[in-house]
């Protein structure tokens, strides 16, 4: 019951002072009710201990980490479409629909198995490198290799 009291009263005291962190970052009401929600419910499910004189920097630094990550996941994947359309130009003229199942026979074309798992946890489930090496067992080093041949792959069948 206390565990249940104490992240009532963080929740209290501190949502506010978060979501508008994360709107000043963000700028998407959606996102930043989510990344609020998401701190919360880590906090919750990992059975995080927050000592009252270091939660509000803990729940701020984890606000702005959390919110710098969906950037970044955001960026890497505009990278990745601006890529591919800067070298295929001609086939995102195409009907979208005859793309995306292009798009997806290559997809399923890669190999090792491995390379197609790293992309759809990359770009599908949006988990970073970090993420990915841990859920795969291998470095990050291994997953950004996967990722660029990927990429390297897809380019080269889209042309």
């Amino acid at each position: 019951m206390k565990q249940k009291t104490d992240i009532e009263r963080i929740f209290r005291t501190h949502y506010e002072k978060m979501y508008n962190l994360a709107r000043c970052i963000l700028y998407d009401d959606d996102e930043c009710k989510d990344v609020v929600s998401d701190i919360f419910s880590k906090i919750l499910t990992e059975h995080i201990v927050l000592l009252p004189e270091s939660e509000e920097f803990y729940l701020m630094r984890s606000v702005k980490n959390r919110c710098l990550n969906i950037i970044s996941h955001k960026n890497t994947k505009e990278k990745v479409v601006k890529l591919l359309m800067d070298e295929s130009d001609n086939c995102f003229l195409d009907d979208d629909n005859e793309l995306f199942d292009r798009l997806m026979q290559i997809i399923d074309n890669l190999k090792p198995p491995i390379r197609k798992m790293i992309l759809q946890l990359r770009y599908s489930q949006e988990m970073s490198y970090q993420e990915i090496a841990e859920h795969e067992g291998v470095s990050k080093v291994t997953v950004y290799n996967h990722l660029s041949q990927a990429i390297d792959f897809i380019r080269k069948h889209l042309k």
